[in-house]
């Protein structure tokens, strides 16, 4: 009597990903036994272990971010004043702008632990004479992970700062006329992440 112990590891059975998990059944052992046939028989048996997971995951991003930043000091009058000082003063101008994108992004984790690994047991002997036995024994994984992003970002932003424009006209008399505007600034900062995909296993 001739035995055959053949073990069938699996390894991909689960998939847990962002929108959902696959989750195969577990696989049982399985024993063939082909004996105690007559001579000249064809015994013929046939083990196929398969298993197959499938991702499939899809961004489509559309993003727009309109800025329209205005910061305006100064157009201050002081006109036809007699006699004393005159003094105008503008404070400052400052417009600062911070925009931040993020794109799209797909995450699938495989975790190979279903508990599937499987040991088939073959056992061929006793048969009669000039008996014919066959036994094949298959096994296959197949992981197919498709990952697709698309991204359409568009950033529109206008920044302005005005100061001065401050008059100080047509002042008679003893005194100091004195005009002061004050500083105009601009901070821009744009950052943009795109889409990303990522799968580990």
């Amino acid at each position: 009597m001739t035995k055959f112990n053949i073990r069938l590891t699996t390894a991909i059975a689960t998939a847990a990903v962002i929108l959902g998990a696959v989750a195969p059944a577990a696989m049982a052992d399985t024993t063939v036994t082909v004996v105690g046939n007559g001579a000249h028989s064809n015994n013929t048996t046939n083990v196929s272990s398969n298993n197959s997971t499938n991702v499939t995951q899809q961004n489509n991003s559309t993003i727009t971010t309109a800025v329209n930043s205005t910061a305006n000091t100064g157009g201050n009058k002081a006109n036809d004043n007699n006699g004393g000082n005159v003094t105008v003063t503008s404070g400052a101008a400052n417009s600062t702008v911070n925009v931040g994108v993020s794109g799209s992004m797909n995450n699938s984790t495989i975790t190979p632990n279903c508990g599937c690994n499987t040991t088939t047991n073959i056992t061929v002997g006793a048969n009669g004479a000039h008996s014919t036995n066959n036994v094949t024994v298959s096994s296959s994984n197949i992981l197919t992970v498709l990952q697709q992003n698309i991204s359409n970002i568009v950033n529109a932003i206008v920044s302005q700062t005005k100061t001065g424009k401050n008059q100080a006209n047509s002042n008679t008399g003893p005194g100091n006329t004195t005009v002061t505007s004050g500083g105009s600034t601009s901070n821009v900062t744009v950052n943009v992440t795109g889409s990303s995909n990522t799968s580990s296993q």
